[in-house]
């Protein structure tokens, strides 16, 4: 094998997947074959194939098709889960777009690890993935601990798919990137924080976060950095604005928010520890 293409959060956006996989190489031989490339390179799926985008279930047919010809696979995200725990406390109906691919769904791992590449959600959190290691949504007595908020599987779960918060300090706010006042934020999931500032830690960069102050001990006990000598590791999920850097040392954040920005993006990888900005490749 040659090597991965890893591609961001798709959010069923189908013209801009086609677009980036023509671009990385990617062909399918009729309308329903699967996408294949000639040098056997395979695709990498970070998760949040659904919602937001006009054509999810396209997205969904086109990485399920691929998934199941060998040439990708594919890590359950946020969207997909929520998407799952909503039909599995059956609250609500759930789209006819969704619903034929609900048994293929709940077969999403939530992180691989192989050919000296880690792909997670959000957080690759060890402790996390520790607890839920090789589970699935499949299973059912699984699933119903991951929604239950007191369990340690919910913990795990909500840390890998959504990323590890931290509280500002009482009474203060930071803007995200749409202007939204948040006042639990998520971090630089893979640094030391210690000794750190808000503004130095906060992922991405908020309008307003304190240069001087960071947080507590206490606040801090959950992270776990990532050490600069592990295997690449790539999320998507934070959204990032075209001004925040992609690649930080050996993690990368292919997540450029493709319903924002109109552009969804990938990392052609080919072996590297160190991960390189000039191996970014985007649909437009």
């Amino acid at each position: 094998m040659s090597g991965f293409d890893v591609i961001g959060d798709v959010h069923g956006h189908a013209g801009q997947l086609l677009r980036l996989l023509a671009k990385l190489g990617y062909e399918r031989e009729s309308s329903n074959s699967a996408f294949l490339h000639a040098d056997g390179r395979k695709v990498a799926f970070v998760g949040d194939l659904i919602n937001k985008g006009p054509s999810s279930s396209e997205v969904i047919k086109i990485v399920r098709g691929m998934t199941d010809s060998g040439s990708a696979f594919a890590v359950l995200g946020n969207h997909e889960f929520n998407l799952l725990a909503t039909n599995f406390v059956g609250e609500k109906k759930i789209e006819n777009e969704y619903r034929e691919h609900l048994d293929w769904l709940l077969t999403l791992p939530f992180s691989v690890e192989f050919e000296g590449i880690r792909v997670v959600h959000a957080v690759w959190h060890p402790s996390s993935l520790k607890v839920i290691a090789g589970r699935t949504c499949s299973d059912e007595d699984f699933l119903q601990r991951a929604i239950t908020k007191t369990s340690p599987e919910h913990q795990a779960v909500q840390t890998v798919l959504k990323g590890i918060k931290l509280p500002l300090p009482d009474g203060q706010v930071c803007l995200d990137r749409f202007g939204i006042p948040r006042s639990r934020v998520r971090i630089r999931w893979w640094l030391d924080p210690s000794g750190l500032t808000y503004s130095e830690l906060l992922y991405p960069a908020h309008e307003g976060a304190s240069t001087y102050l960071g947080p507590s001990l206490e606040d801090l006990t959950y992270v776990e950095p990532y050490p600069i000598y592990e295997p690449a590791v790539f999320t998507g999920h934070y959204c990032l604005p075209v001004r925040e850097p992609k690649i930080n040392g050996n993690v990368a954040c292919v997540d450029g928010c493709v319903t924002c920005d109109g552009v969804l993006w990938a990392y052609r990888h080919t072996g590297e520890q160190i991960l390189n900005s000039l191996n970014l490749v985007q649909s437009d």
